[in-house]
């Protein structure tokens, strides 16, 4: 797992596991061009899971993946994708706790939960299946405009609700309405609405000096150059494109590492001075 480190804080990569994709998730996106990026089951294998923030006094979770259980893949999905014998589980996940054992991190060690939107590959193990608080003692952040169309309007059995329903009840969740936010010094959520209308990304050290997470902002690394290139889930197509185009330009000039929520390695990457990306540690 990568790590990096800004100013006082560590932050480092968790993984919670691996999801399948095909193309038809990324519209505008020439694959064909590019094959190397598919697997010999079709589909494009993005990570999941989230990031985890060591500070002084603060232990600060991006995004808590999607959970204890594999999610299987739709046939609807295969069949509207073309894949013959398309791969068991679309979303391979479960492996998040061991992720953060790896790193000396106890469920209740984690102060902070920063959620980057409502999607539940990003949501899982804040409360699994709806039964317990995976994390005892975090206190909860997230987009208060997700809440309506991803949680209030969905059955009442859906996973997502389940889970935010039941951190609800529990008192821990801070819904987020301003476009800035300190979750903890030097840690600050900034709405970047599009994939979904209370989407935050989080910056992580100063004004000068800092790392962003910017969850599904940016989902391909073509993204870069070509706004054309689209995903799928977007709520707001053309809200998302102005939102991810005005991140590229302000991280093109800044130099700034990023982590995107689903990218593969290098997971912390920059962009160079030839305008392509490249690692940044």
């Amino acid at each position: 797992m990568e790590s990096i480190t800004v100013g006082s804080f560590t932050i480092s990569e968790v993984e919670d596991g691996v999801g399948h994709l095909p193309p038809m998730f990324y519209p505008g996106a020439d694959f064909e061009s590019q094959p190397h990026l598919l697997h010999e089951d079709g589909t494009y294998h993005i990570r999941g899971g989230g990031y985890v923030i060591q500070g002084q006094d603060a232990v600060v979770l991006i995004d808590a993946g999607a959970g204890p259980d594999d999610v299987p893949f739709p046939n609807e999905v295969a069949n509207a994708a073309g894949l013959a014998a398309p791969p068991k589980n679309i979303m391979n996940s479960g492996l998040l706790p061991a992720s953060l054992a790896e790193l000396g991190i106890k469920p209740e060690s984690v102060t902070h939960i920063v959620l980057t939107h409502l999607h539940i590959d990003h949501i899982g193990w804040v409360a699994p299946k709806g039964e317990r608080l995976f994390f005892p003692n975090a206190e909860i952040y997230y987009g208060d405009a997700d809440w309506t169309p991803l949680i209030a309007n969905v059955p009442s059995d859906d996973p997502a609700r389940l889970v935010m329903e039941f951190a609800r009840e529990h008192g821990v969740l801070h819904p987020m309405s301003e476009s800035l936010v300190e979750i903890v010094p030097g840690v600050r959520a900034i709405h970047t609405p599009g994939h979904t209308p209370g989407s935050y990304i989080v910056a992580v050290g100063s004004e000068t000096d800092h790392v962003l997470l910017t969850g599904d902002v940016i989902e391909h690394p073509d993204q870069l150059s070509q706004q054309g290139i689209h995903f799928l889930t977007d709520g707001d197509r053309e809200q998302a494109a102005a939102t991810r185009s005005d991140l590229i330009s302000k991280i093109s000039a800044s130099g700034s590492p990023i982590a995107t929520a689903h990218i593969p390695a290098p997971v912390f990457r920059r962009v160079g001075k030839n305008g392509d990306w490249e690692p940044a540690v």
